[in-house]
């Protein structure tokens, strides 16, 4: 997904991205493999968070972004499970 669009949930304008980066609203557009790689994504990007945070010594909030990294890639799963992905 490489296109340009505002969210009819939030009116966040998001780009990129298969849903909305602030409230989690699909692209109306989107595919379940666009939803799939913009869970892997964010995956990422909150392990990254993570581990800085554990760096830094806020060890809680570290604690709290592993939650978020499980988070993404359980979604993906369940929509491969599904046969959407």
């Amino acid at each position: 997904m490489s296109s340009a669009w505002t969210c009819h949930g939030c009116d966040v304008p998001n780009i990129d991205r298969a849903s909305c980066e602030a409230c989690g609203t699909s692209s109306p557009t989107a595919t379940a493999a666009d939803l799939l790689r913009t869970a892997l994504k964010d995956a990422a990007a909150a392990r990254a968070a993570q581990v800085e945070e554990a760096a830094r010594g806020n060890h809680r909030l570290a604690d709290h972004l592993g939650s978020v990294t499980d988070a993404h890639p359980d979604d993906a799963l369940a929509m491969r499970r599904l046969g959407t992905a």
